[in-house]
């Protein structure tokens, strides 16, 4: 059984995809990435990001969380 986790927090988040495709849902919206492309939003925007498909994917993120 697949386990996927919504996110929710104050902050910002960068994701830059590495290797392979990802899928970003942000709020409503839907977004698939693949290597070399990136991503910037709200994090207080309910969020999900997975590997799109089978293969693995490998993400830099870059996470800002204020104090």
């Amino acid at each position: 059984e697949d386990f996927k986790a919504w996110s929710q927090h104050s902050g910002e988040e960068f994701l830059y995809v590495l290797k392979g495709s990802i899928t970003v849902l942000y709020g409503l919206d839907k977004f698939v990435l693949n290597a070399g492309e990136s991503i910037y939003y709200d994090s207080v925007v309910e969020h999900l990001v997975t590997s799109a498909g089978n293969e693995p994917a490998q993400v830099l993120a870059v996470v800002y969380t204020p104090n």
